[in-house]
């Protein structure tokens, strides 16, 4: 998830001391990075949220209706968490293709979704995890838990076991986002790397939330806590066996330790990624209010919703890094700031004014801001997609510094096609 962010209000709004949860601030302590990068913490906290913005609000426009009569099922051991339930006689959508078939009931259909977890990291005094396999009634439900001294970064925080502190919530840690050191997004670990909680990517803790009967298509305040007791989570060490009978792990890489079932019994569920599916959960924007499919204006899918194929890139068109000779070769805008052709007499290539970032396109080679005279401009990295900048006549691959001019961007360096 690429945009991510007290928790101190809330949990002093609850009735249990905060030393008595796995995942508060006092426990879920994150490192703020050693440079070593056989570290899987070291990227942790680095993220958007260091540019001092508030965490966003989570907005879900996806296809999945809130189910009735729902259970929730974690393996420890394969890392997944299962949720399960009937789609409401009312609902007259389509259902995407990672919601599986389960059978009819009562003239109702039984669906099933699976998600990938993290879970609690051995303790090196004991040998053991700090969880808490066993069954709950219900979750006690957190919607927006913005970012204190943990980065919550605004997802909902769902606790099973309030004694323990145990609970589902968004993914703490984050990645390098592309090949560009100092872009980070939010990133689930998969494996025993928490302090008991369930970690979840920050899209699918989202849509579970609203699997579970929280309208995630509106806001909600910090201070908001809701009780929903009429259905089981149920916590084990053994592998999770689904509906349709087969041993179940999802389709999301995980560390060495996470027991992923194998042979015929077993089956990898299909789940989805908002990097394919921007238009599914996506950070509330105050500029523009809530609306029926609200997420649709932060990007376009890039795979089917329905079946999870690719769709084919439209690069009928010229964009940032296609080879030009004249302006009028570069007929695009980004924004309301329309393209030019940068050239020398040996080629040239389509670009646009940056500072800090540029505008990616599904089909085109990713883009990246460099120093430009007294400003900045866009050029397309050295990619597969311009054969490495041979496909750009009088460019080289060079390693260039960001030009962050007025932006909050961080340093980064890339190898893009730059004219000679």
């Amino acid at each position: 998830m690429s945009k991510r962010r007290a928790l101190f209000a809330l949990l002093a709004a609850l009735p249990l001391a905060a030393a008595s949860f796995a995942c508060t601030a006092d426990s879920e302590d994150i490192s703020s990075g050693s440079g070593d990068t056989s570290d899987p913490f070291a990227d942790e906290l680095k993220n958007v949220e260091k540019n001092g913005k508030p965490s966003p609000q989570w907005v879900y426009s996806g296809m999945m209706p809130s189910l009735e009569k729902p259970s929730v099922v974690v393996s420890l051991s394969a890392h997944t968490v299962r949720v399960t339930g009937l789609v409401p006689k009312t609902f007259t959508g389509k259902l995407p293709f990672y919601a599986n078939l389960g059978a009819m009931v009562n003239g109702q259909q039984q669906v099933f979704l699976v998600y990938p977890v993290a879970t609690g990291k051995i303790d090196p005094i004991t040998g053991k995890q700090p969880v808490g396999p066993g069954d709950y009634d219900g979750l006690r439900i957190s919607p927006y838990v913005p970012s204190a001294e943990n980065p919550w970064g605004g997802f909902p925080f769902m606790a099973y076991n309030r004694a323990r502190g145990l609970a589902f919530h968004g993914p703490i840690t984050s990645v390098a986002g592309g090949d560009d050191p100092g872009d980070f997004e939010w990133r689930l670990i998969r494996g025993q790397v928490s302090h008991g909680c369930q970690r979840m990517q920050g899209e699918h803790v989202v849509e579970m939330a609203h699997l579970l009967g929280v309208d995630m298509t509106k806001l909600h305040k910090s201070s908001e806590v809701i009780n929903n007791t009429t259905f089981n989570v149920h916590v084990s060490f053994d592998i999770d066996k689904s509906p349709e009978g087969k041993l179940v792990d999802v389709d999301y890489p995980a560390l060495d330790g996470v027991k992923r079932p194998t042979g015929a019994d077993a089956k990898i569920y299909k789940t989805w990624d908002s990097r394919d599916f921007p238009n599914f959960v996506c950070a509330y924007d105050r500029a523009r209010p809530i609306t029926a499919n609200y997420c649709a204006a932060a990007g376009k899918p890039l795979r089917d919703a329905l079946t999870g194929a690719r769709l084919p890139a439209d690069t009928s068109g010229p964009f940032i890094g296609t080879v030009c000779k004249a302006d009028s070769d570069c007929a695009f805008k980004v924004g309301s700031t329309a393209a030019t052709c940068k050239k020398t007499a040996a080629g040239g290539y389509c670009t646009v004014p940056c500072a800090g970032s540029c505008a990616d396109k599904y089909g085109y080679a990713p883009t990246f801001c460099t120093k430009d005279g007294a400003g900045g401009s866009c050029a397309a990295k050295s990619a597969e997609f311009n054969g490495n900048c041979s496909k750009i006549p009088g460019t080289t691959s060079t390693l260039v510094d960001r030009y962050i001019g007025t932006s909050t961007a961080s340093a980064a360096q890339a190898t893009v096609c730059a004219l000679k």
